[in-house]
C-alpha cells in the first residue's frame, strides 16, 4: 500500500510538548495501518462490490440490469419494480466464505484464520395495474469481510497479529414510474451505516534510539464509523416480448467514518511508556459511482439468457486516504497523530453473463460467470485487503410453491494469486516477493412471497 509522508514530526521526536503534532510513523505503519479501515465490501468480488443482491441474480452470474423482476431490484435497476403488481416481500442470507494465504521474506505461506460472513437482504415492494408508480424499501448488507492473521513473524523480532473488519448496510428506499406499459424509470435511495475496524502488531512496541527512523507502536482501531449515501437511477425498456434493456447509474457515496477508538501502543517509548487512546476518523475515503447496461433475450417461454456490463469507477473514490487520531488519553503524548495513505486504485470493468431455464412450473435453474477486472495494483497489494478476485461461476434454482419462491445459489470465486514486487518500503512494507492468494465460496439462499393488493 503506498502512502505519501506529508508529516512534520517523526516518532522518535515522540516526547513532552504542547500543542498539536502530526506524527509520520514507519513506512511499515504507514503502510498497512488503514488497510482494513478504508475498505468496504472488503475483500468483496468485483472490487468492494458483491457480483449480485439475492440468490436468483447471484445464480445468474449477477446478469440482473435488462431483467430485474424481483424486489432485490431495488439494489440493482430500480425501474424494474414497475414489473410487480401487488404485494411482494424477500428476505435472503448470503454466506461469504473467502480463504486467503500469505508469504513474504519473514513468512512462509501462512493461511488467514477461517472466517464466514453473513449478508442479509430483505425487500419489499408494492405496485398495482391501477397506477403507473411502485414504491419498495429494503435492508440490503452490501458487503462485509475482512482477514486475520495470527503469529505472524515482525520486522521488528516480534510475533503479533494483523486484523480487518468491515460492515456495511443500507436502508434502500425505492420508486419506479411506467411510463408506458413497456418503459419505466426508477430511483433509489441508499442510506446507509459502516464501519471499520484493524488490528496491525497491536501488542508490538519498537524503540531503539540507535535506529529512531524503525520506532514502531502497534496500532489497534475498533469501530470508526458513520453515514453512507447515493443515488441509483436506472431504465428499463422491453423493445420486444423477447428481448428488454435495461441501464443504470450510481453516484459516488458520501462516506463518514468517525469516532472510533484507536489505541497505540507507546510501551517501550521514552516518556510515554504506555498505551495510548485515541479517538480516530477515518477521511477520503469512499464507495465508486458506477455505471451499467444489461441485455436480456427470452428466445422462447423457457430460457432467458443476459448479459451486463458495467465500469465502476474506483480510480476516484479509493486514492488518498488519512487516519487522524486526536483526543489522546495521556498527558504528553502527541495531541494530534495523521496517517496518510495511497491506495491508487483503477476503474473496473464488469462483465456478467447467465440464463435461467424453466424445467417445468415449479423449478427454475440458473447459471452464470462473472469477470470483475482487478482494481489493485501490484504495487499497492497488501494481505489484509486484497479485494483482487476477477472470475466467477454460478449455478442456482428456484422452486415455485402456491406464492412463495425458495431460491439457491453457489458462487465459486477462483484463485487470484497477486504479488507486490516493489522495492519502496514506503510503498511496500512486506518487501518484495510479498505474494496474496486470495478465493472465495458463496452460498445463498432466500424465500418470496407476493399477495395481491385486495388481500390486504
Amino acid at each position: 500500500m503506498a502512502f505519501r509522508r506529508h508529516t512534520t514530526q517523526s516518532v522518535a521526536a515522540l516526547g513532552p510538548g504542547p500543542g498539536s503534532v502530526r506524527v509520520a510513523l514507519s513506512a511499515a505503519l504507514v503502510g498497512l495501518g488503514l488497510l482494513a479501515g478504508a475498505a468496504a465490501p472488503v475483500c468483496a468480488t468485483n472490487g468492494m462490490y458483491l457480483i449480485g443482491y439475492g440468490p436468483e441474480t447471484v445464480g445468474r452470474g449477477g446478469a440482473n440490469l435488462a431483467i430485474s423482476d424481483r424486489t432485490l431490484a431495488i439494489n440493482f435497476n430500480p425501474a424494474g419494480i414497475s414489473q410487480l403488481q401487488g404485494n411482494h416481500l424477500t428476505a435472503s442470507l448470503s454466506l461469504l466464505v473467502p480463504s486467503l494465504e500469505f508469504e513474504n521474506g519473514l513468512n512462509p505461506a501462512t493461511d488467514a484464520e477461517d472466517s464466514v460472513f453473513p449478508l442479509p437482504a430483505v425487500a419489499y415492494v408494492r405496485g398495482g395495474k391501477e397506477t403507473r408508480w411502485a414504491w419498495g424499501v429494503g435492508l440490503v448488507a452490501q458487503g462485509g469481510m475482512g482477514a486475520e492473521f495470527r503469529n505472524l513473524a515482525t520486522p521488528f523480532g516480534t510475533r503479533d497479529e494483523t486484523f480487518s473488519e468491515i460492515r456495511f448496510a443500507t436502508l434502500v428506499p425505492t420508486i419506479s414510474y411506467a411510463i408506458t406499459p413497456y418503459q419505466s424509470v426508477g430511483v433509489a435511495l441508499n442510506v446507509g451505516y459502516a464501519d471499520a475496524s484493524f488490528r496491525f502488531f497491536p501488542n508490538t512496541s519498537f524503540f531503539d534510539p540507535r535506529m529512531p527512523q524503525m520506532a514502531f507502536p502497534g496500532v489497534d482501531l475498533d469501530q470508526a464509523g458513520g453515514l453512507q449515501t447515493n443515488v441509483r437511477v436506472g431504465w428499463l425498456w422491453q423493445a420486444d416480448p423477447r428481448f428488454s434493456v435495461g441501464a443504470v447509474y450510481q453516484t459516488e457515496t458520501d462516506s463518514d467514518f468517525e469516532n472510533g477508538d484507536m489505541v497505540f501502543n507507546f510501551t517501550n517509548f521514552p516518556f510515554l511508556g504506555r498505551k495510548v487512546k485515541y479517538t480516530a476518523d477515518v477521511e477520503g475515503f469512499t464507495f465508486a459511482g458506477q455505471a451499467g447496461v444489461g441485455f436480456a433475450v427470452r428466445p422462447n417461454s423457457r430460457w432467458i439468457l443476459a448479459l451486463d456490463v458495467k465500469r465502476i469507477f474506483w480510480d476516484d473514490a479509493i486514492d488518498t486516504i488519512e487516519v487522524r487520531a486526536t483526543d489522546p488519553d495521556v498527558a504528553g503524548a502527541p495531541a494530534e497523530i495523521v496517517l496518510p495513505f495511497v491506495f491508487d486504485w483503477k476503474d473496473q470493468w464488469v462483465l456478467a453473463v447467465g440464463g435461467d431455464y424453466r424445467l417445468n412450473d415449479r423449478v427454475t435453474l440458473r447459471a452464470g460467470y462473472n469477470y470483475g477486472e482487478n482494481p489493485v495494483p501490484d504495487a499497492t497489494l497488501t494481505p489484509l485487503f486484497p479485494a483482487n478476485v476477477e472470475h466467477h461461476l454460478t449455478f442456482g434454482a428456484s422452486w415455485l410453491a402456491g406464492s412463495r419462491v425458495f431460491e439457491l445459489a453457489l458462487e465459486r470465486a477462483f484463485e487470484a494469486d497477486q504479488t507486490n514486487d516493489n522495492t519502496d518500503p514506503a510503498v511496500n512494507p512486506f518487501g518484495p516477493g510479498a505474494r496474496v492468494s486470495h478465493e472465495q465460496w458463496t452460498l445463498s439462499f432466500g424465500v418470496s412471497w407476493s399477495w395481491a393488493r385486495n388481500n390486504d
